[in-house]
């Protein structure tokens, strides 16, 4: 049993490098996508996330020939160095001097609601019908 889960794990770390090896970078060679949530837009053709392009990339659903001149045109999706942790703009920090502990406001308990009692209703006598 061990066997034959080792044989699948093998043969399917062989197909991924197979569908790797016909597929391209649509960064450039060594490269990947820095920004996988900016959308790339390119006339007469649909808006797309870099994220799904760069897996049509490596897929091979963009042909090899055309990866070569996407880097250009991929501004927005800020192709990277492979392997690289993508960075943020961080802001600076301003150091705050620390407060003076207060005592927490005390509000006097509010009484519950209470209803007065109300007379049953009464009703006076209808008078009987008449025939």
């Amino acid at each position: 049993m061990m066997t034959a889960l080792y044989r699948i794990s093998l043969l399917l770390s062989f197909l991924v490098a197979y569908a790797r090896s016909q597929g391209c970078s649509v960064c450039g060679e060594g490269k990947e996508v820095g920004a996988p949530d900016a959308v790339f837009i390119f006339p007469g053709q649909p808006s797309v996330p870099c994220s799904i392009l760069e897996g049509a990339g490596y897929g091979g659903a963009i042909p090899i020939n055309q990866c070569s001149f996407l880097p250009p045109l991929i501004t927005v999706c800020e192709c990277q160095p492979a392997g690289s942790v993508p960075t943020a703009p961080v802001a600076p920090i301003t150091p705050v001097a620390p407060l003076e502990p207060t005592e927490a406001p005390v509000v006097p308990a509010t009484p519950a609601p209470v209803v007065p009692d109300t007379p049953a209703p009464v009703v006076s006598a209808t008078p009987a019908p008449v025939v």
